[in-house]
């Protein structure tokens, strides 16, 4: 794979000093319509919000904070063990309008998104690669459930976990494994509760990476049946 062309013309000041080493890629879309839109706020003094990248839709990436900087990007988040994600990561925005709004991310995109993750993952120690509704999934949703997750991982050559469909709706005790199973993976603020209601916007989190067909959909046995085989064939990643 081709290295990325990466621009330099635009700069934020919204960053500060990093306290960990890197090993978290994020992705963000910008909710915005245009290029315009998202550079004015990843570099306005008022909202202090920043990434390190910024993807147009044309394909052209922007390096807006340097890597070794912590960039705004993640706020109040956390992944299995570990909190200040944003000391921790590199934050890519991708001009899209959102989930709402059912915009497609452009080939473009996805293929410069493609080119500067595989050069990412040869300089940094990367554990995960992970979107912004993994790490706060009571409170993001983006990249959303239209971001091609399994275009990505075939791009990089990695593997993507099959589904195993089951449509057999999930019994109390299988909920509850299935919760403790998207914790034993990563995802945070999941309460052992079948009553606690923000654990949906955490299932709904996964459905939007890994069975995006079932977001919103009742709980079934192929959802407990992907979390497993993700946590037997767990790699980087």
């Amino acid at each position: 794979m081709s290295q990325p062309i990466i621009y330099n013309k635009f700069k934020s000041v919204n960053y500060d000093q990093r306290k960990f080493d890197i090993s978290l890629i994020i992705i963000h879309f910008t909710e915005t319509k245009t290029f315009n839109e998202a550079l004015n706020l990843l570099t306005s003094l008022e909202r202090k919000v920043s990434s390190h990248y910024l993807i147009d839709k044309s394909g052209d990436i922007f390096n807006l904070v340097d890597l070794d900087k912590r960039a705004w990007h993640a706020g109040e988040s956390m992944w299995g063990n570990y909190n200040d994600i944003n000391s921790r990561s590199i934050g890519i925005e991708i001009v899209n309008s959102g989930e709402v709004m059912k915009e497609d991310y452009t080939t473009k995109q996805i293929n410069s998104l493609s080119v500067l993750l595989n050069s990412l993952l040869k300089d940094y120690n990367i554990e995960n690669i992970l979107g912004h509704s993994d790490i706060a999934p009571t409170r993001k949703i983006d990249p959303g459930v239209h971001f091609p997750w399994q275009k990505i991982y075939q791009n990089l050559g990695l593997e993507w976990v099959k589904d195993r469909i089951n449509d057999e709706r999930v019994k109390r005790s299988d909920y509850l494994v299935f919760l403790k199973r998207l914790k034993e993976f990563g995802y945070p603020y999941i309460e052992m509760n079948t009553s606690y209601s923000k654990n949906q916007l955490i299932i709904n989190a996964f459905h939007r990476r890994y069975l995006p067909k079932l977001l919103y959909k009742k709980l079934t046995l192929t959802s407990l049946n992907k979390i497993n085989d993700l946590l037997r064939n767990k790699k980087k990643y």
